[in-house]
C-alpha cells in the first residue's frame, strides 16, 4: 500500500473512530428510569414535547453519530434522555456545530417574522464546560461531570507534557471549546488574537502557539493525524476514546488538566433548570440509573455525587492548564 493510500485508509478508520466504531456500546432503552411525578411537575404546563436538544455529535463517546444507524449516540444522549425521562418529556437529539449552540439556545424573535432567531432548542448537552465568560453571555450550567483537557499527540512525533510544550507548534482544536480558548489564553489572546489587556505571552519571543481551529472535532482529529498539526487538545474521556480507536497511532500527551464540571446548558431562568437539576440528582441517587450509563461508556471516572450538582460551577480541580487570564 503507498504511502498516500496508508495516510487515507487511517484517516477514514480515525475518522470512523470520531463518530463511533463498531466496539462502541449502542444506546439503550430499557431497564431506564421513568416519570417521577415530583419532578415532573415541576415542568411548566408552557414546556411542551417534543423538547428540542442541541448537541455537536463529533465528540465520542460523549456524542456522536453511530455509523450503524445514523442515530445520535453517546453516554451524554443516553443521560439526555433519561433526564428527559423523569421529567416525563419526550425529547428529540440535534446535531449542531458546537460553536452556534449558544446563540441557538439564546434566540428570541419568532422564525415566523421576517429573520426572526426564535430558539430551536430548550438546552444543550454537548461535554459543555462552565466559564464565567458564558455565564456572562446568558448562559446557566448544571452540573453533571467533571472532566479534564488532555493532549493527543501521533506516535513518534513532537512531545507535550504541559501546555508550555505548545509554544513553537500547531495545536488543532474545536472551535468554541474552553482549548481553543485556553490556547490562545495562554499567550494573553482572545480567541483570534486580539491582546488581552493587562496579560502577557507566556511563550517565548518568536515562539507563539499556532492555533488551528476546526468546526469538528473530527476535522481536527483528521489535522492531526495528517501532520498540519503536532497537537490536539481536547475533553479527556474524549481524548482517551481517540487513543484508543486509533490502534496505535495517537497517544496521550502528559497529564491532564484543568479538571472541572461538565453542564447542561441553558438560557439563564430557563423554566427547565430546577426540574433538570432534581432529575440529574434523582439519577444519581437512585437505582444506580447514572453510575450505570458511565459504566456502560467507560468514563466513570469522571462521576459526581447528588451534592455536585449545582448551578454555574467553573471551579477547577487540581492544576490547571493554563494561567488565568
Amino acid at each position: 500500500m503507498s504511502a498516500q493510500k496508508a495516510l487515507s485508509a487511517i484517516a477514514a478508520a480515525i475518522v470512523l473512530a470520531a463518530c463511533g466504531g463498531s466496539s462502541t456500546p449502542t444506546t439503550t432503552t430499557s431497564g431506564g428510569p421513568g416519570k417521577v411525578a415530583s419532578i415532573a411537575s415541576e415542568v411548566p404546563s408552557t414546556v411542551s414535547g417534543p423538547i428540542q436538544i442541541a448537541t455537536d455529535a463529533t465528540y465520542a463517546p460523549n456524542e456522536f453519530i453511530d455509523p450503524n444507524t445514523g442515530a445520535i449516540s453517546g453516554w451524554d444522549i443516553d443521560l439526555g434522555n433519561a433526564i428527559c425521562k423523569v421529567m416525563g418529556l419526550v425529547c428529540t437529539f440535534n446535531n449542531v456545530t458546537f460553536d452556534d449552540i449558544i446563540a441557538q439556545l439564546k434566540a428570541s424573535t419568532p422564525s415566523e417574522v421576517a429573520g426572526g432567531d426564535k430558539p430551536r432548542y430548550s438546552f444543550s448537552i454537548s461535554s459543555w464546560s462552565p466559564t464565567q465568560t458564558r455565564e456572562n453571555n446568558g448562559i446557566d450550567f448544571v452540573t453533571y461531570y467533571k472532566a479534564g483537557e488532555a493532549w493527543i499527540v501521533k506516535v513518534g512525533g513532537a512531545t507535550i507534557s504541559t501546555a508550555a510544550d505548545m509554544c513553537g507548534h500547531t495545536v488543532a482544536v474545536e472551535s468554541g471549546t474552553t482549548e481553543e480558548s485556553d490556547a490562545w489564553g495562554y499567550m494573553g489572546q482572545s480567541v483570534g488574537g486580539t491582546a488581552i489587556a493587562g496579560d502577557k505571552d507566556n511563550c517565548p519571543t518568536g515562539k507563539d502557539i499556532k492555533v488551528l481551529s476546526f468546526g469538528t472535532q473530527t476535522d481536527a482529529n483528521s489535522a492531526l493525524l495528517s501532520g498540519r498539526a503536532d497537537f490536539g487538545w481536547l475533553d479527556q474521556p474524549v481524548a482517551d476514546f481517540q487513543v484508543k480507536q486509533s490502534n496505535g497511532k495517537f497517544k496521550i500527551g502528559g497529564q491532564p488538566c484543568s479538571v472541572a464540571p461538565y453542564g447542561i446548558a441553558m438560557v439563564k431562568g430557563s423554566p427547565l433548570e430546577k426540574p433538570i437539576t432534581d432529575a440529574v440528582k434523582y439519577l444519581i441517587d437512585n437505582n444506580s440509573y447514572y453510575s450505570n450509563i458511565l459504566k456502560n461508556w467507560n468514563v466513570s471516572d469522571g462521576a459526581i455525587t447528588s451534592s455536585d450538582v449545582v448551578l454555574n460551577n467553573n471551579n477547577s480541580i487540581g492544576a490547571t492548564c493554563v494561567p488565568s487570564y
